[in-house]
């Protein structure tokens, strides 16, 4: 009895305090694991939210498509060509310019123009790439000279094309931009709901989607400390309802509210999801069938019938066709 009550109990403690005691004592002796080290060995996913030590300081420029700005240089680079679309203020000069900016310090030549008549597009490119715009006697080219000129410096040389606006070009500089991909002269087209016609058609296009909260928030408030304003986090809140994810429309918020303005809405696309609506309506008409069938009213359950055979067809029909983004206009 004695050796069975030893073997039960140690010192007042069973078994199973002894096994609870023994790994906590484990436990403790381990290393304990920091944010840092926890997040580096898989045990915490990093978290989107930025700290105040990732916001940059007020002028200093911080580029929040990474992902897109690596994907583009490198199909530049293999002589591809880019088209990337957005709607006004999505960030698309702003990634242009990172483009330009890493390519330049790569040491490769790059032409960066913006909308024009033909003739001064065609001269800035010449500019930029350092091409002679006159003849030997002095005579300023013309603009069919000019687009020969530079056909040749780019099937004979490694550099860039970048357009700005490129929707805004005329049709004749944008068919002659077609005829220079058969060279393969890389190029990079940056456009607003660009028409599905010509060079448009012709190379990949990289749709912009909004910017994420955060980097949103960060902008607003870079652009707060620019101002010399303090805003509080539910006014910053309140701001980026209004600007969605589009970094123009968060610096302009923050100008609004610089200024005193009432400012209820913003400009940036809104779209609702209406699924659950369509669900309701389509459970409602087969709801009104049954209650037909209960109720032997025979008007009610074919008109039930009818209604959800027809919504089911048109709601599947709606469901098939192309989002907006990808429609041939």
């Amino acid at each position: 009895m004695l050796a069975t009550g030893a073997f039960i109990t140690i010192n007042g403690l069973n078994p199973f305090s002894l096994v609870t005691l023994g790994i906590g004592g484990a436990i403790s002796l381990l290393p304990k694991l920091s944010p840092k080290n926890e997040q580096a060995n898989g045990l915490r996913p990093a978290t989107l939210t930025a700290s105040s030590e990732d916001i940059p300081t007020p002028g200093e420029f911080k580029i929040y498509r990474q992902a897109e700005l690596n994907r583009t240089t490198a199909s530049l680079k293999a002589n591809g060509a880019i088209l990337i679309a957005g709607e006004d203020g999505s960030g698309k000069s702003v990634l242009a310019s990172a483009v330009v900016e890493k390519l330049q310090a790569d040491g490769y030549i790059v032409a960066f123009i913006e909308p024009a008549t033909l003739k001064q597009m065609l001269l800035e490119i010449a500019h930029q790439f350092d091409i002679p715009t006159e003849n030997l006697e002095g005579k300023a080219l013309t603009a069919d000279k000019l687009q020969v000129a530079i056909a040749s410096f780019l099937e004979e040389n490694t550099a860039f094309l970048v357009i700005d606006d490129a929707h805004a070009c005329k049709a004749g500089f944008r068919m002659w931009l077609k005829q220079l991909r058969r060279i393969n002269a890389p190029m990079l087209l940056l456009a607003t709901d660009p028409p599905r016609t010509d060079i448009f058609i012709n190379i990949p296009r990289i749709e912009l989607r909004p910017l994420p909260e955060y980097a949103i928030r960060e902008i607003m408030i870079i652009a707060a400390a620019e101002r010399a304003i303090a805003l509080k986090p539910s006014e910053l809140s309140k701001l980026q309802e209004r600007a969605g994810g589009n970094p123009m429309l968060a610096t302009r918020a923050v100008d609004e509210e610089y200024l005193g303005l009432d400012v209820e809405s913003g400009d940036h696309r809104r779209y609702f999801d209406i699924t659950p609506l369509i669900l309701l309506i389509g459970v409602a008409f087969v709801v009104m069938r049954f209650i037909g069938l209960g109720t032997n009213d025979q008007a009610l359950y074919i008109f039930g019938g009818i209604a959800a055979a027809v919504f089911l067809g048109l709601s599947r029909l709606l469901y098939n066709l192309p989002p907006e983004d990808r429609r041939i206009r």
